[in-house]
């Protein structure tokens, strides 16, 4: 009982976001629209109208520019503005949560980019300096209220860009090398479907998977034979940290039930490890420490047995419990009346005693 119900206060600030089945993209829905999870932008951008502030004010440190000003003005698109919006939790509960955003006409995006905390521009009031992303295949949660009991920690650095790029050293397969990266620049992606490497480190990848009858088609890495059991990857970071991707996570299923690996080339020289990577995975972003912390974990239905345990609380055990309350009540009662009649009792032959001593004492 008790574990139910801190896990039900956690979940009531845990958000369920899906994935765009065009774009590859996750999404976390609000009242108005969704916004797309972006690791590479530091704003968010939201379709949503300018608030409206004081004339010369300056809400967020700088003054803003409006687009009237008769003495109130709305703030203008390109300018910082906070607004509340309304979310559904996973229990399927609405949250209000504050949002500090730029207004656009484009699309809209959650911005979790590793700058977010600078002095440059303020804290989103949603998502603190430590939060956490869970995607699933298909579906996942965003939360900054969660306990990661992660396995794994990897280390990322600050750059020019909004981007968490960190050092991926090595990819092996079945305990055999199959690509050295060192020096190599790799980046952490939310948005991308697939791995992108460079080239040479691709062919290397299009190499090995041919004893598996794997070639390449149109630009994509076709399975030709579905039978093979294709092996789990492992991504070997400093300080020798390892990340295991199972096959279940690099193998997109296409409509006609072709399957790809999802691995392609990068146009510029460097790593993206996308969605793949990251399919299954409860990662923690610690922007105090700079460090991802990951954890397997089951993102894709993890919930909805926690949706399944609030029916239950609600249609069976609440009323079981309300039952078992009005009769501890009902025994109690009994038992104090008892009790009180049992000690007026012994007080009227106390009294009746002393009586009786004192017509004898007479």
């Amino acid at each position: 009982m008790i574990i139910f119900l801190i896990t039900s206060a956690l979940a009531s600030h845990i958000y369920p976001i899906t994935q765009n089945p065009k774009t590859f993209a996750f999404q976390l829905a609000y009242q108005q629209g969704s916004l797309t999870l972006d690791l590479n932008s530091q704003l968010t951008f939201m379709k949503l109208r300018g608030q409206e502030v004081k004339c010369n004010s300056s809400p967020f440190g700088d003054e803003v520019e409006c687009s009237s000003c008769t003495p109130n003005c709305v703030i203008g698109d390109g300018n910082l503005m906070q607004n509340d919006i309304i979310l559904n939790n996973v229990l399927q509960e609405e949250q209000i949560e504050q949002m500090l955003y730029v207004s656009t006409d484009q699309e809209e995006i959650l911005g979790l980019g590793q700058q977010r905390g600078s002095t440059k521009y303020p804290q989103n009031p949603f998502i603190s300096n430590i939060f956490h992303i869970c995607l699933g295949f298909n579906k996942g949660f965003i939360s900054k209220e969660f306990k990661n009991p992660y396995k794994y920690q990897i280390n990322y650095k600050s750059n020019s860009s909004s981007k968490y790029q960190v050092d991926l050293k090595l990819i092996k397969i079945q305990n055999q090398t199959i690509v050295n990266l060192t020096g190599k620049v790799t980046f952490i992606d939310s948005r991308d479907p697939y791995i992108l490497l460079p080239e040479e480190n691709y062919q290397k990848i299009l190499t090995y998977f041919s004893k598996f009858q794997v070639v390449e088609e149109s630009y994509n890495l076709i399975v030709k034979n579905q039978s093979l059991k294709l092996p789990d990857i492992e991504f070997i970071f400093d300080d020798d940290e390892k990340i295991i991707m199972e096959s279940e996570s690099y193998i997109l299923k296409l409509q006609n039930d072709t399957q790809i690996l999802r691995f392609n080339r990068s146009k510029l020289n460097r790593i993206e490890l996308g969605l793949p990577f990251l399919a299954q995975k409860l990662m923690t972003i610690d922007q105090n420490t700079q460090k991802f912390y990951f954890s397997d974990f089951n993102c894709q239905d993890q919930f909805e047995q926690i949706q399944l345990e609030v029916d239950y609380f609600k249609q069976i055990l609440l009323p079981t419990l309300l039952i078992c309350l009005v009769f501890y009540c009902i025994l109690t009662q009994k038992a104090k009346k008892q009790k009180q009649s049992r000690a007026n009792e012994s007080y009227e032959l106390t009294k009746l005693k002393q009586e009786i001593d004192e017509e004898e004492e007479i």
